[in-house]
């Protein structure tokens, strides 16, 4: 039949494309090939509930034929097969080719499901289809599913506020394509919620003679309450997996597989957790709520010249694994020759779930003294959970050398915007009189009268306004004491009002600087000299010598403190931290006005 076919398309072969060429000489010898039929399912062995694939192979043949697989109880299959491929081979110069067709198919129940064996036509001849079983079974302990979602971690007991590394694995069927479509959650709202980020490692298997690929997310798992915890995460997917509609795409040469898509939310199987407290034996004072293994570099200061009252930076790194975004700063016990101010801190992650990385602060200090010749009491801590037990650093002492403040220098305040406003100057107001012309004498008296009395009062009022505007005026010439007194009320009711506004709008600077100022007029306003020029020593000692007790005289120095601890460190109040320091502020200006 080749012989008699060939010459009548030897003339228009040279013009088709390689591809169909050989597809058509494909198509020409396997009319001249015997078909045969083999069946078989893919896997062989699957679970209750699972899908599994009856195949159907046919040699010798170019175009699949129409047909139905014998329907079998409990064995749920379509008519139609839900994809096919074609596949062609040429060995030693002999042309062959052959279609396969799947079949998805569920069953009901666990045993054994056999499709017997049936005849199909094919190229006009009968083809015998053998018979193929199929094995269900409650779960084989080989073979996933479809899709499985499984959780691992290194541990089972863990503590409050630790991150305990979580290996999050994906694992598909060839045949479906998953795609994550939204968020991981858990359905325990005693953890933190947990964030898939980075690439996952991905490989790929053969079980039973099937592939299947493997996705495994490397992330974490924080506690946020002790005692037995199961946790189950749900993952939502986008999959894409054989079926039949009309969406199809193509596989190979004349095959086509059909495919859906369909929304998933996955479930892994519950893990549990024993979730412990950190003891509170061994535990450090200043603990800084680390967990995990840590190690510190030695500290450095920003510059070796030291100076009285010239603030520097103190680095201070941290790096390791463990729980970063909780690690508090290391406390500074200095002593009272350093001031302190709370550190800026950042952190550089070193994997993309934040577990392993580096944080570093930046601790403003400032020498109050040049007696000081070492930077001591630095120590950093934290708890290992594989040992259970606390760590503690201890870091060497920075030897230093502090030059005194320079000539006519003092150990300032917190700098403050000087702009002091001069009072608005009494005006008089002038004498205004114009001769009246004559009245008789009226029956009515005018003693009596209420306008002669007004009459009377202007002029004695305006006589009287002028001697206490005169009085004051020379006193405020004569006397400086009262000057200042009546200024520095004036000045500090002032800056307190604008300091309210601030922290309505919360805008902290502006109001620790006028919160400052306020406080600074208010306390010194039987002194000649600038509120702003005394330092800090000799401003509490005036406080002290007017009897401010104790407690009034720390809630100012918190005052001046977190102004300090917002310019030079990462302090960082919020609206309601400020409209709690405005009450305290006017209260504070209150009691130092009432004592002056």
């Amino acid at each position: 039949m080749i012989a008699t076919l060939m010459p009548r398309f030897s003339k228009v072969l040279w013009r088709l494309p390689g591809a169909a060429v050989v597809l058509l000489v494909a198509c020409l010898g396997a009319e001249a090939q015997e078909v045969t039929a083999t069946a078989s399912f893919n896997p062989p062995q699957i679970g209750a509930g699972q899908i599994g694939t009856y195949v159907v192979e046919l040699s010798g043949i170019h175009s699949a034929p129409n047909f139905s697989p014998p329907s079998v109880p409990g064995l749920a299959m379509p008519s139609q097969p839900s994809g096919r491929s074609t596949q062609m081979s040429i060995i030693n110069g002999e042309m062959s080719a052959s279609i396969s067709l799947q079949f998805q198919v569920q069953p009901a129940q666990t045993g054994s499901y056999t499709v017997p064996a049936y005849t199909i036509t094919a190229n006009g001849k009968q083809v015998s289809v053998p018979a193929a079983t199929l094995a269900v079974t409650e779960r084989p302990p080989t073979a996933p599913d479809l899709l499985t979602l499984t959780v691992s971690t290194p541990r089972k007991e863990v503590y409050v506020g630790e991150r305990l590394p979580l290996d999050l694995t994906l694992n598909w069927r060839a045949d479906v394509h998953p795609d994550l479509s939204g968020c991981l959650t858990l359905d325990n709202d005693n953890f933190e919620s947990v964030h898939l980020s980075g690439n996952p490692d991905q490989t790929s298997t053969i079980i039973d003679g099937q592939r299947y690929g493997t996705a495994t997310f490397h992330t974490f798992i924080t506690p946020l309450k002790s005692g037995p915890q199961t946790v189950h995460f749900t993952q939502p997917l986008v999959v894409t997996m054989p079926g039949q509609n009309n969406d199809f795409v193509g596989n190979g040469m004349g095959g086509f597989v059909f495919s859906r898509q369909e929304q998933v939310n996955l479930q892994s199987p519950g893990i549990d957790l024993n979730v412990v407290s950190l003891p509170m034996d061994g535990r450090p004072a200043n603990f800084t709520g680390a967990i995990g293994t840590f190690s510190v570099q030695e500290p450095s200061l920003s510059s070796a010249d030291l100076q009285v009252g010239v603030p520097v930076t103190l680095t201070l790194n941290v790096s390791g694994q463990g729980n970063f975004d909780r690690l508090r700063a290391p406390t500074l016990n200095l002593g009272s020759s350093w001031r302190t101010y709370p550190p800026k801190d950042s952190f550089k992650a070193q994997d993309p779930s934040g577990y392993h990385g580096d944080k570093t602060f930046d601790y403003v200090v400032m020498p109050m003294s040049d007696q000081t010749s070492e930077l001591s009491g630095l120590e950093f801590n934290f708890f290992n959970p594989e040992t259970k037990s606390y760590v503690e650093l201890p870091l060497k002492a920075i030897p230093v050398t502090v030059k005194p403040a320079a000539p006519g220098q003092s150990v300032p305040l917190p700098a403050i915007a000087s702009s002091p406003t001069e009072p608005t100057k009494p005006q008089l107001i002038g004498l205004h009189t114009e001769a009246g012309s004559w009245q008789p004498p009226q029956p009515r008296l005018m003693l009596t009268s209420v306008y002669f009395w007004a009459a009377q009062a202007i002029p004695a009022a305006v006589f009287a306004s002028f001697v206490m505007v005169r009085r004051r005026k020379l006193r405020l010439e004569d006397d400086p004491v009262y000057a200042r007194r009546l200024r520095a009320r004036q000045q500090a009711t002032h800056a307190a009002a604008k300091a309210r506004a601030s922290a309505a709008k919360g805008s902290a600077a502006e109001f620790y600087e006028d919160a400052q100022r306020a406080l600074q007029e208010a306390a010194t306003a039987d002194r000649l000299d600038t509120a702003t020029a005394l330092t800090w020593q000799e401003f509490d000692a005036h406080l002290a010598a007017n009897g401010v007790d104790l407690a009034t005289r720390q809630q100012a120095q918190e005052i001046f403190d977190a102004g300090d601890a917002l310019r030079f460190g990462g302090f960082a109040p919020n609206e309601k931290d400020l409209a709690a320091a405005a009450n305290r502020l006017d209260n504070l200006v209150q009691q130092l006005l009432g004592r002056v």
